[in-house]
C-alpha cells in the first residue's frame, strides 16, 4: 500500500516511511504490524468503543441489553478477529444479528482486514462512518481505519477519500494529515504530501516521525537541501528514530557521502535490527558495497 521509498535510494518509490494508524500505530509496512494496529485502533480512540457498543441493531432477536455484558462481548469479538479471523468474522455476523449493532459490524470488518479482505474491509469501514450517529472523533476514526484499508488494497484515491472525510470532522488532528500525506505519496503527489505533513508540523511541531516523513517527500520533489534538514531535525528530536536514520543514509549517499550513510544504516542494524528500516539499510549497504565508484544511485 503506497510510495515515498522505504526500500532504498536504489529503488523506485514504493513507500513512504510510515508511522502508525490510528493513534501512531500506522506503519505502512510491514502490513502484519499495520493489520494489528487496525485490530486495536477503534477501541484506543477515547471512549469509542463503548459509543460504537451503544449503537442499536435494526435486527430482531434477543437481545444482550446489559453495556457491561456488550463490552465484555465487544472484547471477545476483537480478540478473536486478531487470533483466529474466520472465527471472529463469523461471531461478528451471530452477534450483529443477536443486537450487536455498530460494534458488532466493526468486528466482522476487523476480521476481514486480518484476512487481508483488505476492500471489502475498506467499503464496511466507510459505510459505518456514514451512518453512525455518534460525535466526530468516533466517526473520524472509523474513516482513518477505512482508509489505512483503502491503502493496505493498493487504492490510494479511495484512502484520500477516506482521509479527507476524516480530515473534515477533525481538523486540527495531526495523525489524520500524516495518514492523508502517505495517500497522496501513494499516489505520486509529494506536493500534497509535503503540504498536509508542514501542517501536521505546524499542529505538533515536535514530530520526529512526520520530520522524517517530510524529508522522504522533499527528496522527492529533488529539495535535497531540505529534505536532509528534517532528517536532522527528526534525529534531534529523536535520536534512534529508524525511518529519519534511513531517509538520511540515502540523502548523504545520493550527495557521495558514503561513509555517513554508512554510518547511518549501521546504526538501523546494530540497534534496530527488527525494525521495519532495518531491511532497507542492509540491501542499500549491499547495493553500495557493490558499487565501489561511487556512482550516483538511481531513486
Amino acid at each position: 500500500m503506497p510510495p515515498i521509498s522505504r526500500l532504498g535510494y536504489n529503488q523506485s518509490p514504493t513507500v513512504m516511511p510510515g508511522i502508525p494508524p490510528i493513534h501512531r500505530c500506522r506503519a505502512l509496512r510491514p502490513l502484519a504490524g499495520l493489520v494489528m494496529c487496525l485490530a486495536v485502533g477503534l477501541p484506543s480512540l477515547p471512549a469509542a468503543a463503548q459509543s460504537l457498543l451503544g449503537q442499536p441493531s435494526t435486527q430482531t432477536g434477543p437481545r444482550v441489553n446489559s453495556k457491561a455484558a456488550q463490552a465484555a462481548e465487544y472484547q471477545k469479538c476483537m480478540t478473536l478477529a486478531r487470533r483466529r479471523p474466520q472465527d471472529g468474522f463469523e461471531m461478528a455476523i451471530g452477534w450483529r444479528s443477536l443486537g450487536g449493532g455498530d460494534a458488532a459490524d466493526h468486528c466482522a470488518a476487523v476480521a476481514l482486514i486480518e484476512l487481508e479482505q483488505f476492500g471489502e474491509a475498506a467499503k464496511r469501514l466507510e459505510r459505518l462512518a456514514q451512518i453512525s450517529i455518534e460525535e466526530p472523533p468516533v466517526k473520524a476514526g472509523l474513516y482513518d481505519q477505512a482508509g489505512q484499508a483503502w491503502l493496505l488494497e493498493g487504492r490510494p484515491e479511495d484512502a484520500t477519500r477516506a482521509f479527507t472525510s476524516a480530515i473534515a470532522l477533525m481538523p486540527g488532528d495531526p495523525d489524520l494529515l500524516v495518514d492523508r500525506a502517505q495517500a497522496w505519496a501513494a499516489r505520486g503527489d509529494y506536493d500534497a504530501a509535503d503540504t498536509d505533513l508542514s501542517a501536521a508540523l505546524n499542529l505538533s511541531p515536535s514530530r520526529a516521525d512526520a520530520y522524517a516523513l517530510r524529508a522522504s517527500a522533499r527528496r522527492f520533489l529533488d529539495r535535497a537541501v531540505d529534505a536532509l534538514a528534517d532528517a536532522n531535525t527528526a534525529l534531534e528530536l529523536d535520536s534512534g528514530n529508524p525511518e529519519a536514520l534511513l531517509e538520511r543514509g540515502i540523502l548523504r549517499r545520493l550527495k557521495g557521502d558514503d561513509a555517513g550513510a554508512r554510518a547511518d544504516w549501521m546504526k538501523i542494524l546494530n540497534a534496530m535490527p527488527d525494525s521495519a528500516a532495518a531491511g532497507p539499510a542492509r540491501q542499500n549497504i549491499e547495493n553500495m558495497d557493490v558499487r565501489p565508484d561511487g556512482a550516483p544511485p538511481r531513486r
